[in-house]
């Protein structure tokens, strides 16, 4: 991403954050919502990417696109072994993905684990990269939650460089609460949120630092204070 879409992101996120303390900040909290969700429509690739995490819709996003015809292969990136992990009481969150696709009819010698052990998203970036560095050429459809995509392409936009060009990020719908009315449920608040402070903990790492720093405190204190006029709402008799 240029620096002017960089700047007028920054804007954005301010004029959302400051909206938020406004008459009308419904219709603004579904704008911060949708702004997070910037996937595309998807495209012939080589590749589909299914980025760990969401199990709920992230994988079943990536098996559909490989049936329409969009891709014939899935690529995941291993994840790191946590403890749970390693005395097998939970599987680890590629194993997960992986036998999503496996019932969803993806054949096993369609599906690559890239090596690894990613934690984080930049992680998943990196192994693509490193993927990607015999195939020059090759097209890749990133599958992840509406609500990180614009993280994750901001993430893998980093990591890439050049051949971002070649990735089209495709947005999985999110099941775990309501977008309409995230801000009243306790796990949409929390995700929407969270997006926002990672986001600006990016900002500050890698630069940019103003303009998303004074959104970043704005959203923390208005969310608070919706959260206090939930918390005093007289309850439905």
């Amino acid at each position: 991403m240029n620096r002017p879409h960089r700047y007028a992101g920054g804007i954005l996120l301010l004029a959302v954050a400051l909206g938020l303390l406004g008459a009308t900040y419904p219709q603004l909290l579904h704008a911060m919502e949708r702004w997070l969700d910037v996937g595309e429509r998807p495209q012939r690739a080589d590749y589909v990417m299914v980025l760990n995490g969401g199990e709920e819709t992230r994988p079943f996003a990536a098996a559909a696109l490989v049936k329409a015809g969009f891709a014939r292969h899935v690529l995941v990136a291993a994840t790191a072994v946590s403890p749970l992990v390693a005395d097998r009481i939970v599987p680890a969150y590629h194993e997960i993905n992986r036998q999503v696709l496996l019932k969803r009819g993806i054949a096993a010698s369609e599906i690559t684990i890239l090596p690894g052990a990613a934690a984080t998203t930049f992680d998943e970036a990196t192994a693509l990269a490193v993927f990607l560095a015999e195939r020059p050429h090759a097209r890749v459809l990133l599958v992840t939650s509406d609500f990180h995509s614009r993280r994750s392409r901001w993430i893998f936009g980093r990591t890439l460089a050049d051949r971002a060009e070649h990735v089209v990020l495709v947005s999985a719908p999110t099941d775990e609460f309501r977008k309409d009315c995230w801000w009243q449920d306790d796990e949409g608040f929390t995700t929407i949120l969270s997006e926002y402070l990672k986001l600006a903990f990016y900002v500050v790492r890698y630069g940019h630092f103003g303009y998303w720093l004074a959104a970043c405190i704005v959203l923390v204190l208005a969310g608070k204070w919706m959260r206090r006029q939930k918390s005093a709402a007289p309850s439905p008799s």
